[in-house]
């Protein structure tokens, strides 16, 4: 994968519990795992923002970007679709050489390998380097557009059935 993209860590302001790191005004949102299991890993809005000297410790990205988690919720994909802080806890795919939506939905298909990195009784974490060298085989970009495509409208009919019931 990594060849597929440039794989940076998020970065955390510490301690993180300091308030000096925070600011209901901030356009910058901040990223918590929370958000990514509310929203299913598809970010519209954040409940926290990061202050200025907050920003300053962190990543911030400005444009949608494809994220993994790589702790507490480990291997799950996130799209973020809003101006964000990215903390520790992520990976993100700068520059990526694939279709958004469909890395998306593969990496939640494999969302449950990660597990073999983790050591009995302990808490699994990746880093970057295991992602990295992960191995991938990448359909033509117009057949990523159409998988990704398809499985986010199934994912979305999915969602409105669940809030029928």
């Amino acid at each position: 994968m990594g060849e597929l993209a440039n794989i940076v860590r998020g970065a955390s302001p510490r301690p993180i519990q300091d308030p000096k790191w925070f600011d209901d005004s901030s356009d910058v949102g901040w990223l918590r795992i929370s958000d990514v299991t509310e929203q299913d890993g598809h970010i519209h809005y954040l409940k926290q923002h990061i202050s200025k000297a907050g920003q300053k410790k962190t990543r911030v990205l400005t444009e949608s970007h494809l994220l993994l988690s790589i702790a507490a919720t480990v291997g799950k994909p996130v799209v973020n679709y809003v101006k964000t802080g990215v903390h520790d806890g992520f990976l993100i795919f700068m520059n990526p050489k694939f279709e958004r939506e469909f890395m998306f939905q593969w990496l939640e298909m494999f969302r449950p390998s990660w597990k073999k990195y983790g050591q009995p009784g302990s808490q699994v974490n990746l880093n970057s380097d295991l992602v990295k060298n992960q191995e991938i085989t990448l359909p033509c970009d117009e057949e990523q557009k159409q998988i990704g495509s398809f499985f986010k409208s199934l994912d979305i009919l999915i969602t409105l059935h669940q809030r029928e019931s």
